[in-house]
């Protein structure tokens, strides 16, 4: 130990008293044959000292020999993210030294921080120079907005750093600072003036539970620290010198239970060895010993679990006046509670500000601070824009000359941005590019790029996110849903301008499949009806084609009238009437629409007749959708841009023929604005290129995107966005309904109907093939009609008839058992076995029930196991053997894989076999079921064991 510090002095003075107690004459070591021999080494004030110190008498093969008597450091950092949680702090920043001890804590409290969705804002390490301290005082100040702290220093750092920070005013109101354990243990150890710079500091510390030997230890502790130490004042025992009162009675229970080999010579010291020791040979069962004692400490119970300290429990203290002040616990089950009580300890896994006590924060307030201030500041950068001003305007304020922007896309930032939905303030200042270049094409790449020099830190506008933009800046989540269709004017009488207007709703391959349908129904009909209907359908071939052409075409218009006489004809007619229906309806409605909505045609549906007619075509100016129209196919000659909403308007009624355009293309925002003003002359037309939609812009790796993004996210589900929305672009428009669905060819086709005329030729097929094999199938049907008959009449004459009821015999006993006749046999001989002649009727013991015990090797290489039953004549089982009694049963194959060659196969084959007969000969003899077990080879492989089990499953 460093025995120059203060607490090295106190953990010392400790571990001599602990001996002393243990061995002493109250002590349980009193009459131990053993005697514990502290042998103290001066770390030289530093972990590397110590270490050496320790080691020097061990060699590098016994690292393992290192016993930790103090919690691991992981162990806080639940607790103190349990403390950020429960205040509802979304940031911190962690203050550390460059040490061993002040680095290994970081990754887990990052992990904490990180399952509870706080962020870690900055980490400020360290060195042991007051200029250092100042300098991380100043980014704090500065450059940082977080107020919340986690400071995990040592001791005699730590006092030099709150002094300073007292120095720079940030032990005031809205400060929040958190110490580790490693300063909390160690509060009995400060004097007043440090007690001054830390008044309502929260910190972590290790928590001891009180008893009166505890409070016996204390009282005597000082008294003798006191003698040693007259002028050092200690308020109280930390966690650090119990554990050592603790581990001497640790070593010394261990040394009682372990066997030393006195007499065995020690290793001799090596090179490394700087303490100049012996090595003992009985260490590795000296380990085993400590590892595996347990007692009941001052700290509460001791027991090292791989080396290390079990101890989890954890005590929240708030330093004011001249110590610490206990508001709460911490353990593992109850996370925060107000007290150690069963019933706080029992509550619910919970962090919550209301499971504390009353907090004096720094300042002396009792209100819990936000964890922030108004500290960070971004340059935004904003498009100059002529047209569509509900997106974005740009203004300069003639007063200061500042740069004020308004619309959509700021309404949406500034949301985003603000305390309810970002959770930390950041202040906002807008910038306008004006590169002398606006309007023209790639002005928008050149704005995103001044993000990714540095000269803004964010970008806000109507800015589409697209994938060669997203190479060097990051872009949040979208604020607003985007593709890209065109603008196309209204074509008016698009139905009724043709002659032939009236074939419209249905294409040309219906028609052909509607009128070769007919055609075939009219011959069928005439088929059936020629011979037994001659008043319909007789006459001249010149008068029967006039029948089928008129057949064939008057269902459509009007009532059948002729008369049918075979019902092969009735057959095809109501189907066809029904489809008839079908075709008939569908005509009409569709019609109906076509008509309907005739003005709300578009002159064009797709962009590719554009490219193929070589008109001109208009876009939005500045933006993307230049490279993505060269990119169709378009010719950059035949492109036009243009800015404003009336511009769109004037240059689509001109027409590609009057230095106008046939189409607008651009993205869907912007056609709702255009077609809210415009909708009575343009609409929305042709497929829909999906876009990312609009975006705003930060640099690559930004440590904001993430927050913003989800915060975009949260504005969307919200009403806050309907609201901004209506704001900008009305709750509502008199137009139709006609931009989500862009107009397209609505004409049916045969496929429409595929199923129809699947069925309705199916049933004409099957009446056609029935009609011409008639002389077959009829004489047939006529005879089995005729059986049918008699036997139907036969038995309703039954049942006119009184019925004779014959005399009922009384039924067998439940424990009687029918058998068949067989021989008899003398006493003391086993009963006769089937003969094949009494199996099945089958003279050729041909029935695949037969499996004998004894029966020789099958064919493919397996054997039927022994006492295998076979069927009698009505397909029920025959039990064979000794016991072979005749019991109606039903059969159950169960396959047998064994080694058949092994000498374990056979013995397993025979103990089954007898198993079997024994069973049904006395529990199962009355069973309804009889296992049968099929026998194969697995030729001592796992192959021929999934061989066997194959066969058995296939062929039985």
């Amino acid at each position: 130990m460093d025995q120059q510090s203060l607490l090295g002095k106190v953990s010392y003075c400790s571990m001599t008293m602990a001996r002393e107690d243990f061995y002493g004459p109250d002590g349980p070591g009193f009459k131990y044959r053993t005697r514990l021999v502290l042998n103290g080494r001066d770390s030289n004030k530093s972990i590397t000292g110590a270490a050496t110190a320790v080691s020097s008498s061990l060699p590098p093969s016994q690292v393992k020999f290192f016993v930790r008597m103090a919690q691991h450091d992981s162990t806080q950092a639940l607790p103190i993210a349990a403390l950020v949680q429960a205040f509802g702090w979304r940031e911190v920043v962690i203050i550390h030294d460059d040490s061993d001890s002040g680095i290994v804590l970081i990754p887990y409290l990052t992990d904490a921080f990180q399952e509870i969705d706080v962020k870690v804002r900055h980490r400020l390490v360290l060195k042991t120079t007051k200029s250092s301290i100042n300098k991380a005082l100043h980014k704090i100040t500065k450059q940082i907005g977080t107020r919340v702290f986690i400071v995990h220093l040592p001791f005699s750092l730590s006092k030099w750093f709150f002094m300073n920070v007292h120095k720079a005013g940030m032990m005031e109101k809205d400060y929040v600072w958190i110490i580790t354990s490693e300063l909390t243990n160690c509060l009995c150890y400060m004097d007043s003036s440090i007690f001054k710079t830390m008044q309502g500091v929260l910190g972590v510390q290790t928590f001891v539970p009180e008893s009166e030997r505890l409070d016996d230890f204390k009282v005597r502790w000082k008294r003798r620290f006191r003698r040693q130490f007259p002028d050092i004042e200690i308020l109280d025992l930390d966690a650090y010198s119990l554990w050592a009162y603790d581990t001497v009675w640790l070593l010394a229970m261990a040394a009682e239970k372990t066997s030393f080999q006195l007499n065995q010579p020690f290793n001799s010291p090596n090179s490394q060895n700087l303490m100049g020791l012996d090595v003992s040979p009985s260490g590795a069962n000296y380990l085993k010993s400590i590892l595996g004692t347990k007692l009941q400490g001052l700290t509460g119970d001791i027991q090292l679990v791989g080396g290390q300290l079990q101890s989890t429990d954890f005590q929240i203290v708030n330093v004011l006046g001249n110590g610490g002040r206990s508001i709460g616990y911490w353990t593992p089950h109850a996370d925060l509670s107000r007290s150690r009580s069963s019933k706080d300890l029992k509550k619910n896994y919970s962090a919550n500000a209301d499971d504390l006590d009353g907090i004096i924060w720094p300042g002396g307030s009792t209100t819990a601070p936000k964890g922030w201030v108004f500290g960070r500041k971004l340059k935004i950068g904003v498009p100059v824009k002529t047209g569509f001003s509900e997106f974005m305007k740009v203004d300069i304020d003639p007063i200061d000359n500042k740069t004020v922007a308004s619309g959509f896309c700021v309404d949406v930032f500034e949301k985003v941005m603000s305390i309810d939905y970002l959770h930390y303030p950041v202040l906002l200042e807008y910038f306008e590019y004006d590169n002398g270049h606006a309007g023209e094409p790639g002005y928008y790449d050149e704005l995103i790029y001044q993000v990714n020099r540095k000269k803004f830190d964010a970008v806000v506008g109507d800015t589409t996110i697209i994938a060669n933009r997203s190479i060097y800046v990051d872009f949040t989540q979208p604020y607003a849903e985007s593709g890209v269709s065109m603008i196309v004017p209204i074509q008016y009488d698009y139905v009724t301008k043709s002659r032939w207007w009236y074939t419209k709703p249905f294409k040309w391959n219906l028609w052909l499949a509607i009128f070769l349908l007919c055609g075939a129904k009219g011959f069928l009909v005439w088929l059936f009806e020629r011979k037994d209907n001659i008043e319909e359908f007789g006459g001249e071939w010149h008068q029967q084609l006039g029948i089928i052409f008129h057949f064939s075409f008057s269902l459509l218009v009007f009532a059948q009238r002729e008369k049918l006489k075979t019902n092969y004809s009735r057959v095809v007619v109501v189907v066809w009437t029904l489809l008839v229906f079908l075709i008939v309806t569908s005509y009409n409605a569709n019609l109906t629409a076509m008509l309907t909505v005739e003005k709300l045609q578009p002159a064009i549906t797709d962009m590719n007749s554009l490219i193929r007619n070589g008109d001109y075509v208009g876009y939005p100016n500045a933006s993307f959708l230049l490279e993505h129209l060269k990119h169709m196919g378009f010719s950059e000659d035949k492109l036009r841009p243009y800015a404003t909403v009336d511009e769109y308007a004037d240059a689509l009624s001109r027409g590609s023929s009057n230095n106008g355009v046939s189409a607008i293309v651009d993205e869907i925002p912007y056609i709702k604005i255009f077609l809210k003003k415009y909708c009575d002359k343009y609409t929305m037309a042709g497929q829909t290129s999906r876009t990312g939609g609009f975006g705003f812009v930060f640099p690559k790796g930004f440590d904001m995107v993430p927050d913003v993004s989800r915060a975009v996210l949260n504005l969307s589900e919200s009403s806050d966005m309907s609201d901004i929305q209506n704001k900008w672009f009305g709750s509502g428009t008199t137009c139709p309904d006609s931009l989500e669905t862009p107009i397209t060819d609505k004409k049916l086709s045969w496929i429409a109907f595929l199923t129809a005329f699947a069925i309705a030729g199916g049933i004409a097929l099957f009446a056609l093939g029935a009609f011409l094999s008639e002389d077959r199938w009829k004489p047939w049907v006529e005879r089995l009609i005729s059986k049918v008959s008699q036997n139907l009449r036969q038995v309703f004459q039954n049942l006119r008839r009184p019925s004779k009821v014959p005399p009922t015999s009384p039924p067998p006993a439940d424990d009687q058992v029918h058998e068949p006749q067989q021989e008899a046999t003398t006493p003391g001989t086993a009963p006769l076995e089937p003969t094949p002649s009494h199996i099945n009727g089958d003279p050729d013991n041909s029935n695949n029930g037969e499996r004998r015990a004894d029966s020789a090797r099958r064919e493919d290489g397996s054997s039927a196991m022994e006492a295998v039953p076979a069927n009698d004549a009505g397909g029920h089982e025959i039990i064979e053997g000794e016991w072979a009694k005749t019991v109606s049963a039903k059969k159950i194959d169960v396959g047998v894989i064994l080694d058949q060659q092994s000498l374990l196969g056979k013995v397993s084959n025979c103990t089954m076999t007898m198993a079997r007969e024994d069973f049904y000969d006395g529990p199962g003899y009355n069973y309804q079921t009889r296992v049968v077990l099929n026998g194969r080879d697995s030729k001592k492989s796992i192959i021929g064991v999934a061989s066997a089990g194959i066969i058995i499953i296939i062929i039985g």
